[in-house]
């Protein structure tokens, strides 16, 4: 059994230390073997793993990335290289997530990196602070989080916060899952971003959690870095899984002042179970009244969910709602 990934990898302070000091190797507790190797003098940053016989994939295209073999230690190994630059974090949280998929999700060296890759694209890519738009719905999810942190614990919440990930529901829980949507507009409109957004996992509910958020002073609200603090204080010993998280989100610690704006609550936060009588346009709606739907790739819509009656959604969320958030 693969260790929990609160103690598989460190945290950012700890990183900071390697970072700071001389050339060192990192092992990842796990099967087969991976190891982090971190070069500050260069700038440089590889993980390794016992080689497979295949060959690494091409990763020509990127300019920073390089993925070959090596001979160390009487062994050769398959070795992912990046020079990252000022992006010393973003390059941990890649490594950190190719030895997930390879020792926990079984995936070989070439198939777990065309994975992480393709999942970092945007952060691999970006440039600039998150946009409005994001620093609003990140703020939301943070605040939701934060409430399921004081209702279940971090062992718990922390791993179920998956909004940084494509096709993923926001929050995914045994008992059911949660899109949380955030909006600074004085009705609940929201933006779905796609048919399958608000498709239910087979057996498993679904809720829509809406969140109005205003603009505040520093006394009656919060920044969405002090936000991140303190949900990271609250996560205790889950902060190394959450920080790997909050990377793959879009969160840049160097990014920190041009995130000090305050927000708080507008009003209480609703929620909607996505049942038959829940408005959605999805794959099932477009078979039934579109014209040749096989030609409808993908598709982008707003709801106003203001004039619609709430319920009450089952734990952690129904904490949320009734006025523990703030």
């Amino acid at each position: 059994m693969s260790a929990p990934i609160a103690e598989r990898h460190l945290s950012r302070e700890a990183l900071a230390d390697y970072l700071a000091g001389a050339p060192a190797a990192i092992g990842v507790p796990g099967n087969p073997r991976c190891r982090i190797d971190i070069d500050p003098p260069r700038r440089e940053m590889a993980l390794r793993t016992p080689h497979d016989g295949q060959e690494p994939p091409d990763l020509s295209l990127y300019e920073y990335v390089e993925a070959r073999v090596v001979r160390d230690e009487g062994a050769e190994w398959t070795e992912l290289l990046i020079r990252y630059g000022d992006s010393e974090y973003e390059a941990y949280l890649l490594l950190s997530d190719i030895a997930d998929l390879i020792q926990q999700d079984g995936l070989p060296f070439g198939a777990a990196v065309r994975s992480s890759l393709t999942t970092f694209g945007d952060l691999l890519t970006r440039v600039g602070s998150l946009s409005a738009e994001k620093q609003t719905g990140l703020y939301g999810e943070m605040l939701f989080l934060e409430s399921c942190i004081r209702e279940v614990g971090p062992g718990a919440a922390v791993p179920a916060w998956k909004g940084f990930a494509r096709n993923e529901h926001d929050f995914v829980f045994p008992g059911a899952c949660f899109e949380v949507k955030t909006t600074r507009t004085e009705s609940r409109r929201h933006t779905i971003g796609s048919l399958e957004q608000l498709q239910p996992t087979p057996g498993t509910p679904l809720w829509l959690v809406s969140i109005q958020i205003t603009a505040a002073t520093p006394v009656v609200g919060r920044s969405l870095a002090g936000l991140i603090d303190d949900v990271r204080t609250a996560a205790g010993p889950e902060v190394g899984a959450l920080d790997i998280s909050l990377g793959l989100a879009g969160w840049r610690e160097r990014d920190r002042p041009l995130y000090q704006d305050c927000r708080r609550l507008r009003s209480a936060a609703t929620a909607y179970e996505v049942d038959g009588g829940f408005p959605v346009l999805n794959r099932a709606v477009i078979q039934r009244g579109c014209a040749q739907p096989s030609l409808i790739v993908g598709a982008s819509y707003a709801i106003d969910v203001t004039t619609l009656e709430p319920g009450r959604p089952p734990s952690p969320g129904d904490a949320f709602v009734t006025g523990s958030a703030t």
